[in-house]
């Protein structure tokens, strides 16, 4: 998906929208009544190399899909944002870690009651 412009400074959202249309099979005509628009509205839409923020909004409603963060992610890694980091991955490595740790001290009390058995 090339929507990004050799000098890296715009995006083409409508050939996002459009990707993603095309991709998922998604028929025009459901959109635009979703949307309450023509057609040949959504088929501008595709063609726009930028659309005003309440029209994605809508556009992401009507097809459950995040646009933003397809816009989002064709920019630099390195760029800052205000969103708030998902830790719910790193949460559950810390779980799972804990789990771990129990296990392993389960494990070892087995360990001593079986060979304390033996003796």
């Amino acid at each position: 998906m090339n929507n990004i412009k050799k000098d890296k400074t715009e995006v083409h959202i409508g050939a996002i929208v459009k990707t993603y249309i095309d991709t998922h099979g998604i028929f025009k005509s459901l959109v635009a009544r979703k949307l309450n628009k023509r057609d040949s509205e959504i088929l501008r839409y595709q063609k726009s190399a930028s659309l005003k923020t309440e029209i994605l909004l809508a556009l992401c409603h009507a097809m459950k899909h995040n646009f933003f963060a397809d816009v989002a992610a064709l920019l630099p890694g390195d760029y800052s944002t205000d969103v708030p980091k998902d830790t719910t991955a790193e949460e559950q490595i810390t779980q799972l870690k804990d789990q771990i740790k129990t296990l392993e001290a389960e494990r070892n009390v087995l360990k001593q009651v079986l060979i304390g058995k033996g003796e």
